[in-house]
């Protein structure tokens, strides 16, 4: 406060009324911005045509398996080797667990238990079991205990294995967001695929396992990813997704409450998934294998919706009605508690083993180890491994030899401002979707042109900005807004809006950028933001003021996507970031990570900074920028910067 009251003291006057034009409450400004974005994906959801009968069904499935592969990216990941080791085996009544060790990416361990049943004199039905996301046992989770121990007993093999950050290698929960993979095209859950293949593969391997009779289930993370794996590979004869299916839109829309749980899980966030694909699109490439969907009445993280009705509808279009079921466990909630297991053991029995109804098959009493326990563990030292090093380590490779194909190509909508004659004023300025931009305007004395003005801290920082005043004692009037996200359009839920915008297919930084060119003039024009947030969506934006635009200023920014995975100090860190003893903090950006919305899908491929500047032909200064261990890169000076309006 100090601070600011010296800066207001050393401006000029009409600091003061900059800062008296900002409205006390803000929340409707919030709510618009929220309420845009929750909309468009409703209306994008509401685009999609499901399939209706099996013709249908059978002619869109490869086009929705080629854009769920695209979107995943898993396709593009190096796949390890290495073979798979046996570090143990421990004998129970009626079954036993082998201790495997498997790669899925160059030296990235995977630890896992198969449970085999005694006395097989064939070849047996088999389960892959993926554990949601449960950080400290994960495999060892008591249910998921009884699961496999149960359907080993019926005469099962089970494959279980940690997910990245858990288990045996809950090191780092960050592991859950590596949002930099996003860069070279990998969605979160393309990692999660890669493994389930890897996993699937050596089950099929196995000489106890009939391949023919091999089925998947998971609860939470677990049940989404048996959908993903089901709608991919046919080789998963029968899914029990538990837990994991919603109406996308209902999903969104309880999310925004809870800001998608600070988006520390990124699993669900399928890059432009939205735009080919609800739940639905998932149930007809599973059709018509049997499909079981188990949810919780009381879970509203995965409202249902019209999914169990869709399926059952379009089963019937097969003459396969039987082999569709919904089961709704009304007395527990999210989990993989007694009733939903013994509705998967029935569903599973009739449909891999050929015994009974597909009704719930009661669970016999049994006796699981604690989760802790030394002799469930796989790896040898008894140590955990983290996933991170390896997953940023492939990253890393594939970033070496990529070359983005060409230019940015953004929507170039300039529109202009209405200043009254007024010389400070407050302006509105409709972006269209109805959020409102809030600016203010400051008239220079001799007007040389317009500078539109960004700043993270929101606008008001700009009235006792060292180079806003110099421009502005230079002959610039001064265009001071608030895009989305920043200022009066601050929103708490970013973790939402950054998860719905990679959904939707949309670059949020991309639309301040849109928002930024609606602040043009009809005047020679210049362009400064100050910010990592408010560098980069000017970044976007400058090609698109056209000739108008004289110079820019891009201050304590990015200069290239790379510095995202060039942090030596910041991503060590990020590997060991797990507290066992303080499990609600797994979700704390421990490491200064860089924010999840300035990261674009495939944008190596695409476009990097240098290009995005590269479409202007305005005189152009980077300013005190950063690197990606928020460093300061370079000693550039904003003293040095020409603000007269020639090329």
């Amino acid at each position: 406060m100090l601070a600011l009251v010296l800066a207001l003291a050393l401006a000029p006057e009409w600091a003061r009324e900059v800062e008296a034009l900002r409205p006390a409450d803000t929340s409707a400004a919030e709510r618009a911005v929220l309420d845009a974005l929750e909309s468009r994906a409703r209306e994008t959801l509401a685009a999609l045509r499901h399939p209706q009968t099996r013709a249908e069904t059978e002619a869109a499935r490869p086009r929705l398996r080629r854009q769920l592969e695209e979107a995943l990216g898993y396709r593009r990941l190096p796949r390890s080797t290495a073979r798979p080791r046996v570090t143990g085996t421990l004998r129970r009544p009626g079954y036993r667990i082998e201790k495997i060790v498997f790669e899925s990416l160059p030296g990235v361990e995977v630890p896992a238990h198969l449970y085999v049943p005694d006395g097989l004199t064939g070849r047996a039905p088999a389960i892959l079991f993926y554990n949601g996301h449960w950080w400290n046992d994960s495999k060892t989770k008591p249910d998921f205990q009884s699961f496999c121990i149960t359907m080993a007993r019926l005469g099962f093999v089970v494959f279980s294995f940690d997910p990245f950050g858990q288990g045996e290698r809950g090191v780092s929960s960050r592991d859950h967001r590596r949002v930099e993979s996003l860069l070279v095209g990998v969605a979160q859950q393309g990692f999660a695929e890669l493994e389930s293949q890897c996993a699937l593969d050596y089950l099929l391997s196995r000489k106890e396992v009939d391949v023919a009779r091999v089925g998947m289930t998971g609860a939470s993370g677990g049940g989404y990813n048996t959908w993903i794996t089901a709608t991919l590979d046919d080789r998963i004869k029968v899914a029990v997704p538990v837990v994991g299916t919603s109406d996308f839109y209902r999903q969104i829309q309880h999310a925004r409450t809870v800001d998608w749980y600070r988006a520390g899980e990124h699993c669900h966030f399928i890059p432009g998934l939205l735009r080919f694909a609800d739940n639905h699109e998932f149930t007809a490439m599973v059709a018509p294998r049997p499909l079981l969907i188990i949810n919780a009445a009381t879970d509203a993280g995965f409202p249902i919706g019209t999914v169990a009705g869709y399926g059952k509808s379009l089963y019937a279009t097969y003459g396969a009605g039987e082999r569709f079921a919904c089961f709704e466990d009304t007395a527990t909630g999210h989990g993989y508690q007694q009733a939903k297991r013994e509705a998967a053991y029935g569903w599973f029995l009739k449909w891999l083993a050929g015994r009974g109804d597909g009704r719930p098959y009661a669970e016999p009493p049994h006796e699981t180890l604690p989760f802790d326990s030394p002799e469930l563990r796989c790896l040898e030292d008894g140590q955990k491994r983290p996933a991170g090093p390896g997953m940023i380590a492939a990253v890393k490779r594939m970033a070496a030899g990529i070359q983005p194909r060409g230019g940015f190509r953004g929507e170039q909508q300039v529109k202009q401002i209405a200043p009254t004659a007024a010389r400070v004023q407050r302006l509105e300025i409709p972006a269209g979707d109805g959020v409102t931009l809030p600016a203010f305007l400051v008239r220079a004395e001799r007007e040389r042109g317009l500078l539109i003005a960004v700043d993270d801290r929101g606008k008001e920082a700009l009235a006792t900005d060292e180079f806003v005043l110099k421009a502005w004692r230079e002959g610039w009037s001064v265009a001071g807004v608030d895009v989305r996200g920043i200022g009066e359009l601050t929103t708490s839920k970013m973790g939402w809006v950054s998860a719905v915008s990679l959904l939707a297919g949309e670059n949020f930084v991309e639309r301040q950028a849109r928002d930024l060119l609606l602040a043009a003039g009809n005047t020679p024009l210049a362009l400064y933001a100050r910010g990592d947030n408010a560098a980069l969506a000017a970044a976007y934006a400058v090609g698109g003021f056209g000739r108008r635009l004289c110079w820019y200023v891009l201050r304590n920014g990015f200069t290239s996507f790379r510095d995202f995975l060039e942090r030596p100090e910041s991503l060590p860190r990020s590997y060991v970031l797990f507290n066992e003893d303080k499990n609600s903090e797994r979700m704390t950006a421990y490491d200064r990570e860089i924010p999840f919305r300035y990261f674009v899908f495939d944008g190596l491929r695409r476009f990097d900074i240098p290009q995005l500047l590269a479409r202007s032909a305005a005189r152009g200064y980077i300013v005190e920028p950063a690197d990606g261990d928020w460093k300061p890169a370079s000693r550039s000076n904003w003293k040095e910067v020409d603000t007269s309006c020639g090329r």
